[in-house]
């Protein structure tokens, strides 16, 4: 398993730094001793055969699991969060997306739904933590607008906009694995983490995922780091 910078000529700031890294499941060794940076502004893959613990990095980078040894180090202007000492929702809050290899949409909600909740975190302060912003208490309407403005958005930007009121598991699958994306998008995220982004996509998909994602990269100012399985 390698990781592979892929961008422009120029060497940014590192983003992300993940020092020997280890994970273990009892005598089983899923990731031994992986050191890599990722670039701010960049795309930095994770490459590797089936099997080989891609996934697994993603979910020590992303609080799914407590890796049994390493420093995760996500570098912000306001300064540095070890990954491997925070909770899951507040990796999220510091900035770390992720999509999976498998779609995990919530198929039975609506396309325009899925991205709102995806920003259950902004909603969640505005209501106060309570019932009060059901009841339109405080400045929660007025996160509710902003964020279905910003799901409208992201809809637009990944050609869904005409689907906003489809269930997402009607989606076609080529426009779920689009609308995923969108969804972590509406995180809000420094660090977009794409597990295999183009897997079951024919060639055709899988070309319009690339330009998707370089046009995120190059106008939200983003950086990735996606899987890709080596066959």
């Amino acid at each position: 398993m390698n990781a592979q910078p892929a961008g422009s000529h120029d060497v940014p700031a590192p983003l992300l730094t993940v020092e020997h890294l280890t994970m273990r499941f009892g005598g089983l060794i899923a990731v031994e001793d992986l050191s890599f940076q990722a670039l701010d502004r960049q795309i930095t893959a994770i490459i590797g055969p089936n099997g080989a613990g891609k996934t697994t990095v993603f979910n020590c980078l992303t609080g799914f699991y407590r890796p049994t040894i390493g420093r995760l180090s996500l570098h912000l202007p306001d300064g540095d969060r070890l990954l491997e000492r925070m909770e899951g929702f507040r990796i999220a809050q510091a900035g770390v997306a992720r999509t999976f290899q498998n779609i995990r949409l919530f198929p039975r909600m609506s396309a325009l739904e899925n991205l709102v909740v995806a920003q259950h975190n902004p909603l969640m302060r505005a209501s106060g933590y309570s019932f009060l912003g059901v009841l339109g208490v405080g400045g929660y309407q007025e996160a509710e607008d902003q964020a279905v403005a910003l799901a409208r958005l992201w809809l637009e930007r990944v050609d869904l906009v005409e689907q906003a009121d489809w269930d997402a598991g009607n989606l076609p699958y080529g426009a779920q694995r689009r609308l995923e994306i969108a969804r972590a998008m509406c995180a809000r995220p420094v660090l977009l983490c794409l597990d295999e982004p183009a897997a079951g996509l024919n060639p055709r998909e899988s070309a319009e995922l690339n330009q998707l994602l370089l046009s995120i990269r190059d106008e939200e100012r983003m950086s990735f780091a996606p899987i890709w399985a080596r066959r």
